[in-house]
């Protein structure tokens, strides 16, 4: 019994090898098929993405023997594909489970990519800024050009989710000027193509309808025949909108057969049967309206896009309505009713999402201001109150439902509002008290408190150079760990604030001068002693600091008792730096 187990053993053994190496042997012979299948598979995700499917599935048979650089091309690839089939989801729990791999600067800007555009298809606005964020600071370490195209279409294609199409231009514009010999036409591609996309949306159309042919005549030329495409096709609905339907239609219908030879689960072919439908719709032929606007609609039910839902349940209303089916029209509304609400509750989650993250990409003329988003929000909720005061005229019949409906909606509004004012009075980077809030604050301090009160008043040193040399995420480390540090020196009842740049202030009730000047000579010891190479580079960091309390000189209100610190502040400044000085 024994030997017979033995032998069963050695049997199952040299099958298990047998199965092993059967395939490698195989492979040995086709390590020329498995590149020639990735660059297959590339090629096809630029010209026809659908093919790109058939030769992943051969590659992932032999997955197990590729090398370190086909496993990485592999993953990436496969990330590219899902999200061309908007498998957003998927794309993103792929990425995750291999980039922690990838170390190299210019293959990570890659895979962040795909995380960054994956979380915001998803409507995770926050860790796609996060993941953006990390890519602008990989910006510097690439000399790819299409590593830079990446990272920069990543900010583009979010900035214009938030509405922040002067900044999404910006961009636009810096991809188009990236210069590199082969890549020169690439970067003209995508670039061109963004400032058409970015144009329309920012109602610029005759300059953005002036760039549509040389856009498809570069990107053909770059072998991105599916970026010229999309180019059209937004040409195509804006057409439609300004009311050139049989021209839209034509010029419509033949990219749509264009669109079925590359990429028919693309966003973008779901925008122009909407835009097809609403053009036939206008001309009364009811039945090719709803053809493409239930194409749309499936489209848009497919890819999970909120705001082609939206759009599309829109147009199929009316298309019912038109043909006299109130019942599915009414259906429809319903829909889109309750889809409306959601695309404000997304746009809504957006700004919350940009306000709690940083997204700074090291060029001060493109960070958005927390006013700005508030007032881009505002904007946006007047537009949608405009769209769904038109629906309430189109559902007279279901105006009871619907005004509760309403009525709960405006209620979260309020609520939403209530936040933004909250929010408004915090730095966004340090979370201390801004300017405006500080002052008001002060005031009231010297108001209420009877006796002794100071200001302390402090600026980093040479924060200009640590900005220009070491780059801004760098400078705001300064920032957020020279506030932590100082916090952490101060009583609960005194408050400190950034007044903005790198200049703070701090409030000081019942802190007489001999008082205000030992805090203040502890924060400068607490800054010098910050250790900057968790920043990831090596650099003094020192602050100059001005002492005034009220009683000094005549000094009463808090507005005169911080511009006397300021004055002190600045000889500090012009005696050395990194001292502390007190107004005479």
């Amino acid at each position: 019994m024994v030997m017979i187990r033995n032998l069963q053993k050695f049997l199952l053994l040299i099958l298990r090898l047998f199965v092993v190496i059967l395939p490698l042997s195989a492979i040995a012979d086709e390590s020329l098929s498995v590149d020639a299948l990735l660059d297959l598979s590339s090629q096809y995700l630029n010209t026809a993405p659908e093919k790109s499917i058939e030769t992943l599935d051969k590659l992932s048979a032999f997955k197990l023997t590729f090398n370190k650089k086909q496993t990485e091309r592999y993953y990436f690839i496969s990330a590219i594909s899902l999200g061309f089939r908007g498998k957003h989801k998927e794309r993103v729990e792929w990425v995750q489970s291999f980039i922690e791999r990838v170390k190299e600067p210019e293959l990570r800007i890659k895979f962040l990519y795909q995380l960054s555009d994956g979380y915001a298809n998803l409507g995770d606005y926050e860790n796609a800024l996060k993941t953006i964020n990390q890519s602008i600071i990989l910006l510097s370490k690439t000399s790819s050009p299409e590593n830079q195209i990446m990272a920069l279409q990543a900010a583009v294609t979010l900035l214009n989710s938030l509405h922040a199409y002067d900044e999404a231009m910006v961009y636009a514009d810096r991809m188009y000027e990236l210069e590199n010999n082969s890549i020169n036409n690439l970067s003209k591609c995508y670039g061109l193509a963004n400032r058409i996309e970015t144009g329309f949306l920012r109602g610029d159309r005759k300059k953005a309808r002036s760039l549509v042919a040389e856009t498809s005549q570069i990107c053909d030329a770059s072998n991105r025949q599916v970026i010229g495409q999309i180019a059209r096709s937004l040409a195509v609905v804006d057409m439609i909108d300004i009311g050139l339907n049989e021209a839209g239609i034509k010029e419509g219908l033949s990219i749509l057969l264009e669109f079925s030879k590359t990429n028919q689960t693309s966003d973008y072919v779901t925008q122009l049967e909407e835009a097809i439908a609403r053009a036939y719709l206008k001309n009364a032929d009811l039945q090719l309206a709803e053809r493409y606007g239930l194409q749309a609609y499936q489209h848009a039910q497919n890819s999970k896009v909120l705001q082609m839902m939206e759009k599309s349940s829109e147009t199929m209303a009316k298309i019912k309505r038109a043909q006299g089916d109130m019942a599915s029209a009414l259906d429809y509304y319903d829909i889109n009713l309750a889809l409306k609400k959601k695309v404000l509750d997304d746009q809504l989650h957006k700004n919350l999402a940009y306000q709690r993250v940083k997204f700074d990409t090291q060029d001060k003329a493109n960070q958005l201001s927390l006013l700005e988003q508030k007032n881009k929000i505002l904007s946006t909720e007047k537009q949608l109150e405009q769209k769904n005061n038109q629906n309430l005229l189109m559902l007279i019949a279901l105006g009871a439902i619907l005004m509760v409906v309403l009525l709960a909606w405006t209620l979260k509004i309020i609520r939403q509002k209530n936040l933004f004012r909250l929010s408004s009075q915090l730095d966004a980077l340090t979370q201390l008290s801004n300017r405006g809030h500080f002052v008001a604050c002060g005031m009231q301090q010297f108001e209420k408190t009877q006796g002794d009160i100071s200001v302390i008043l402090f600026d980093m040193d040479h924060f200009k150079n640590i900005n220009d040399g070491f780059g801004h995420a760098s400078g705001d480390w300064v920032l957020k760990a020279v506030s932590a540090r100082v916090t952490a020196l101060l009583p609960k009842a005194e408050m400190l604030g950034r007044l903005g740049g790198e200049e703070f202030a701090i409030c000081l009730p019942k802190f007489d001068t001999h008082q205000a000047l030992a805090l203040a000579e502890s924060c400068r010891a607490a800054i010098a002693a910050i250790d900057s190479l968790p920043s990831g580079f090596a650099f003094p960091i020192t602050a100059s600091f001005g002492v005034a309390s009220r009683g000094m000189r005549e000094l009463k209100e808090f507005e005169d008792t911080l511009a006397a610190a300021d004055k002190a502040l600045y000889f500090s400044k012009t005696e050395g730096r990194n001292r502390v000085s007190l107004y005479q």
